[in-house]
């Protein structure tokens, strides 16, 4: 119990802080590095393949050319999602604060490509099933989405008091 009174008293902002920024710098850093570096002498596979799209939509190339309203969807929803987390610091768990952070990164960085390029650079392309070609902040918004999800139906979101 002990234990318990001790982790519910830790706050939860600098662990979310590092676990969003390292989420953001390990999506921007691969994102360059496969792109400038690999993509230049990546060899076809059966499995994956590096295909380079400037998708100017959202998932399944839904809202082409609808950037502004990307934008303004994406930082909606980071606020959405961060006040939700801090309007009560200590009432989510460590995990929650992590999948949220995934959430976020994977955002902001979608929405760092569509303000600073016009796009969002997708070039993950799997070749053993029909999908479209996708990035990294595509695997962390889905991860963070899938990991809330999970928390949720399994109730272990909340800390223990």
């Amino acid at each position: 119990m002990i234990k318990n009174n001790q982790n519910n008293k830790v706050n939860p902002i600098p662990y979310f802080l590092i676990c969003l920024i390292t989420s953001i710098l390990l999506d921007l850093l691969l994102t360059n590095h496969i792109l400038h570096d690999i993509f230049i002498s990546t060899t076809k596979s059966n499995i994956i393949d590096i295909t380079y799209v400037q998708n100017t939509g959202a998932a399944f190339s839904s809202f082409q050319h609808s950037t502004l309203f990307l934008i303004v969807i994406s930082v909606v929803a980071v606020i959405a999602i961060i006040f939700e987390l801090f309007k009560d610091l200590y009432k989510y768990s460590f995990s929650m604060h992590f999948a949220s952070a995934m959430l976020v990164a994977g955002i902001l960085c979608n929405t760092w490509e569509r303000v600073h390029l016009g796009y969002v650079r997708d070039f993950i392309n799997l070749k053993f099933v029909e999908f479209p070609v996708f990035n990294i902040s595509d695997i962390l918004i889905n991860l963070g989405v899938l990991a809330i999800i999970f928390l949720i139906i399994t109730k272990k979101y909340k800390r223990n008091v």
